[in-house]
């Protein structure tokens, strides 16, 4: 279309029809001619000034309706707001507040910043205030002369006696001729979209939502950086302010001294205190009867914390009208009730599900939120489920939900299972291997594991795989060239075999790490003394064995040997030497009495107590037993610990029970290993692997049983009442390890037993 010319003595008719031109361009053609006159007409745009002036406009700023600024005419944001209004809001942009960012309100206010709405204009007009003194906002004058918005809100005579609370406040409405304060005045019920039950809608319109169920849109936060539901709007000169933020800013804790998020308490010059710091009444709580913190006040009565989380996370049957509901109550019997039995509202059903249980979001219980959220962590960018994740979010959703949340809102795994299901690229081992080795990260690989995303792999050989790479990076080039082959060729070789018979442990990943570490630094210090592999001789061999006593190299210089690295050389090997710490046969005796029928000591101490000094089974090899190899027969029960089955004592084959029956003592996502892992007789966390030997060691020593002498004891016993090749069948041990405790057996226990009895 032509423009017209831009003068004032433009003709009206021209002007009008050029503006419904412009209307119907960028709206399409489902605006009629008919229609684009009312809307300028509603807009105050068909008058011969306006239209004049909104055809200049407009002239001069083509996308001024697709891409409006706050500096232009006040009819221009009237016409975006019909358009909108009679249905043609998809073709516009609708122009924003340039200090509050809302598009719902009338920009009548021309600001330095465009035009703003009436509020943030009448905001930025400050005035001082003939009773406080301050610039404000004046929202009338009295005698005394204008009166800002605080003090004419505080203001005495503006209060009434309301009829219903008789209390002084300012009065809302009248209702038969009779004052009714805010809080006693009839709010207008609508039928909630959402829950259904007629109540004060939140948001109004064609679907109304109640307070309870609404949630309020999620911006970007500006001050934590997070996208939740904003409490508070940009203004003056602050960012957009989440609820979090907003109840608890960041500030110094006066009790703790740390930057946490704070309240403060008392008034406004009262103290700063974290969550943690921050004093709580102090309640009798009607369940436990200990004096603690009040958590909640339910008809039944005052709760601690710990007994409203138990009540509210273990609905049972009401005794009144035998539904599954979380009771809140207690009948003058003492039976516990729900919340309908007892007279009160208070229901803690979820309305998505119905399932009763303490409500975490939106009225939907954590297990219910928990599936959204897995759903959307574990979708790509369009939104798609990732198929090869399917049984991941499948087992997230039906693990216990508490668990669960602290783990999305806790773990870094989390972000690195983000970025992976956006990448829409198969997630394998390699992947995982390429990014950083935490903690985070092995239970994410862990959890892929055992959940049949990703095939079971030997970790133990895989992680030393991925040491050697990182520790030989940043290594001269000179080193590389003799260290890798050793490690490839002589310790993963080696390594890879044990790995494939399945007998590869972490003790044994541990001595081939110490070995390659040996290597490494037994090089770099060849270079220190301008030495190479070639003019290496048994003296320069001998003086650093004896300056690093501990480190292992024999392994090292026999492959350098057999390859022609270095001339005829031996490493002296470190011998073990014999066992010197034992117990007495009193002392063993009195700690196995101890382990089978002492109450007080954990369970998981009493059953490797037990086996320690029944079978002289070391710690790593309790650790690997799974409940499959405990049996029964008619003649008793049996544990497989290598390949046959030994017989157990009674007391014990009931301790191994009891723990193979006993659920997981911590919450874990994986509360069991499912398919074809085992379930470990000792788990560890998560329960699909066994738990740490150091962490086992540490607990039998608080609770006095040591290991090393326990064993040593154990074993000589073994061997003295049994051949050495039934010990090596039975316990799992090499032939040559039963034979040389059978002979140091016969060399030396008489003596050390004659020993201990004569300094006893």
């Amino acid at each position: 279309m032509t423009n017209g010319p831009r003068t004032p003595g433009r003709e009206l008719a021209e002007v009008r029809s050029w503006l419904l031109g412009r209307l119907r361009e960028v709206v399409g053609p489902t605006l009629s001619a008919k229609d684009a006159e009312v809307i300028l007409t509603l807009a105050k745009a068909w008058s011969p000034v306006r239209a004049r002036e909104m055809a200049t406009y407009l002239e001069e700023h083509p996308a001024a309706l697709t891409a409006p600024s706050p500096h232009c005419p006040a009819a221009l944001p009237r016409l975006l707001r019909q358009l909108d209004l009679h249905g043609y809001g998809f073709a516009v942009t609708q122009l924003a507040c340039p200090r509050c960012g809302r598009t719902d309100k009338p920009l009548v206010r021309p600001m330095p910043e465009g035009r703003c709405c009436g509020w943030c204009g009448h905001r930025a007009e400050l005035r001082p205030c003939a009773r406080c003194g301050k610039d404000g906002n004046i929202v009338t004058h009295r005698e005394e002369g204008p009166i800002c918005r605080a003090c004419y809100r505080r203001d005495p005579a503006r209060k009434t006696k309301c009829t219903k609370c008789g209390q002084l406040r300012e009065p809302a409405r009248r209702e038969d001729g009779k004052i009714v304060c805010g809080p006693c005045a009839p709010k207008l019920e609508h039928e909630c979209s959402r829950c259904g039950r007629m109540a004060p809608s939140a948001v109004a319109g064609d679907e109304p939502i109640c307070r309870s169920c609404y949630t309020r849109p999620p911006r970007l936060c500006g001050v934590c950086g997070e996208v939740q539901p904003m409490a508070k709007r940009a203004a003056d000169g602050q960012p957009d302010t989440c609820m979090s933020c907003y109840r608890s800013p960041l500030g110094e804790c006066s009790v703790c001294g740390r930057q946490r998020p704070v309240q403060r308490r008392r008034g406004p010059g009262g103290a700063l205190y974290c969550d943690s710091c921050r004093p709580r009444g102090m309640t009798t709580c009607v369940d436990c009867h200990r004096r603690r913190p009040l958590k909640a006040t339910w008809p039944v009565g005052a709760l601690c914390d710990t007994c409203y989380r138990r009540r509210t996370r273990s609905p049972a049957p009401c005794t009144g009208c035998g539904t599954l509901r979380v009771l809140v109550g207690r009948s003058e019997q003492g039976h516990d009730l729900c919340g309908p039995c007892s007279g009160t509202e208070i229901d803690y059903a979820c309305r998505r599900c119905g399932f009763p249980g303490n409500i975490y979001a939106d009225g939907c219980c954590g297990r219910c939120v928990n599936s959204d959220r897995i759903h959307d962590l574990l979708s790509d960018e369009d939104g798609n489920l990732v198929p090869q994740l399917a049984p991941l979010a499948d087992k997230l959703t039906a693990a216990e939900p508490w668990a669960v949340r602290n783990w999305l809102a806790t773990s870094k795994g989390v972000q690195v299972l983000a970025r992976l299901a956006a990448q829409k690229a198969e997630i394998t081992h390699e992947v995982l291997d390429g990014l950083e080795q935490d903690g985070s990260t092995r239970y994410l690989r862990e959890l892929l594991v055992t959940t049949g995303v990703l095939p079971r792999r030997d970790e133990n050989f895989a992680r030393l795989r991925l040491w050697l790479d990182a520790a030989l990076d940043g290594l001269p080039a000179t080193q590389v060239r003799v260290l890798r082959p050793f490690a490839e060729w002589c310790i993963l070789r080696d390594a890879r075999r044990r790995s494939e018979r399945g007998n590869y442990t972490s003790g044994a990943a541990s001595v081939d790490r110490m070995e390659i570490r040996a290597a490494m630094e037994f090089v770099a210090w060849l270079e220190t003394q301008d030495l190479d592999l070639g003019s290496l001789t048994q003296g320069d061999l001998d003086l650093w064995a004896t300056s690093h006593r501990t480190r292992r190299i024999g392994a090292f210089i026999r492959w350098t040997v057999a390859r022609h690295l270095t001339g005829k050389l031996t490493a002296v090997p470190k011998h073990s030497g014999l066992p010197t710490k034992f117990l007495s046969s009193e002392e063993h005796h009195e700690q196995l009495r101890r382990c089978l029928n002492d109450d007080e000591l954990p369970l998981e101490v009493r059953i490797a107590g037990a086996l320690t000094r029944l079978y002289g089974l070391p710690t790593v090899r309790i650790l690997q037993l799974t409940t499959d190899r405990f049996h029964r027969e008619d003649d008793g029960a049996y544990l497989t610990v290598d390949q046959n089955p030994v017989l157990l004592p009674p007391k014990l084959a009931r301790l191994i029970e009891q723990q193979a029956a006993r659920p997981i003592g911590h919450i874990s996502i994986l509360e069991q290993p499912t398919g074809d892992h085992p379930k470990y007789l000792l788990p560890g966390r998560p329960p699909s692997r066994p738990r740490s030997a150091d962490g086992l060691h540490s607990l039998m020593r608080q609770h006095g049983l040591p290991g090393l002498s326990a064993r040593n004891t154990a074993m000589i016993e073994a061997v003295a009442d049994l051949p050495p090749i039934v010990a090596s069948d039975l316990f799992g041990i090499h032939p040559q390890t039963a034979h040389r405790w059978a002979q140091y057996a016969q060399d030396s226990w008489a003596d050390y037993l004659a020993a201990c009895e004569a300094t006893g």
